[in-house]
């Protein structure tokens, strides 16, 4: 008898780099990971709210294989902003 499995890895770890705002006021980070995997890209003023309270910014542009580029949008009417990238 024959059994199936299947086995999802899960993403490396996120480091963000080169975290920087724009002369825009948007919000701009690289990272690297996974080619060909997808991300989004949630931000809130509180870090203790749940994930379903958490604003959708969008999807991250895969520059090159394995390297992740997001710019968000201007948030200058906040004076504190958290953001978290998931991985579906």
């Amino acid at each position: 008898m024959a059994d199936n499995m299947a086995v999802t890895l899960a993403a490396p770890e996120i480091v963000l780099t080169n975290a920087v705002m724009l002369a825009s006021g948007a919000f701009q980070f690289a990272f690297t990971n996974t080619p060909g995997r997808s991300f989004t890209v949630f931000s809130n003023t509180n870090l203790s709210l749940p994930m379903t309270n958490w604003i959708i910014l969008g999807g991250v542009t895969e520059v090159a294989p394995g390297q992740f580029l997001f710019t968000g949008p201007q948030l200058m009417n906040r004076p504190k902003g958290f953001y978290r990238v998931r991985s579906p």
